[in-house]
């Protein structure tokens, strides 16, 4: 056996066992979990349930849409699986799970079938319960529903308003000798 061919041999065995091991991995995960958004934490039950949380939490107002008009679950599925460890994600991934299960018992169907003061009724216990709990999940929800629909266009657009603050800007102002420039 000359070099080239057990270099030949090598990269065919090598690679034969890569893809049967990442084939049988893929099909064992996904017989496992839910099918989930592509590279994303949330599946698509999951990320329609924080959207209507959100909703719940941030609704329309006469003067602003709230947070569905937002599309606030994809972004919210964005910023979790991007900018949040891996403990936060489960905590979040978790608490949906267990916020399930809670409503289911509490009233029998699920939360996005309530009418508006169920749903409120179930997120204000479920806030009193997150202030008793350290590390509680829905700190962490609710942290993500305002970060997002406020930094959407609606809620930037119009669901803040300007104040403009009292006084004139004066952009350029002479420094005294030896003044620290923020001073």
């Amino acid at each position: 056996m000359n070099r080239r061919e057990a270099v030949r041999t090598t990269t065919l065995v090598v690679g034969g066992l890569l893809l049967t091991s990442n084939g049988l991995v893929l099909g064992c995960v996904r017989e496992r979990e839910p099918a989930r958004i592509a590279g994303r934490v949330l599946n698509e039950d999951d990320q329609a349930l924080i959207e209507q949380i959100a909703d719940t939490l941030l609704p329309t107002t006469r003067s602003s849409p709230g947070a569905a008009a937002a599309h606030a679950g994809p972004e919210i599925n964005l910023l979790l699986s991007d900018c949040y460890e891996l403990d936060a994600q489960v905590r979040v991934v978790n608490g949906l799970k267990e916020f399930r299960r809670s409503c289911n018992a509490k009233f029998d169907r699920d939360f996005t079938s309530l009418a508006p003061p169920q749903r409120e009724q179930l997120l204000r216990e479920l806030d009193a319960t997150a202030q008793r709990e350290k590390g509680h999940y829905f700190p962490l929800v609710r942290e993500l529903a305002e970060r997002v629909y406020f930094s959407s266009e609606i809620g930037m657009t119009q669901a803040r308003r300007w104040t403009m603050e009292p006084g004139k800007w004066i952009g350029c102002v002479a420094l005294k000798s030896g003044q620290p420039a923020w001073g």
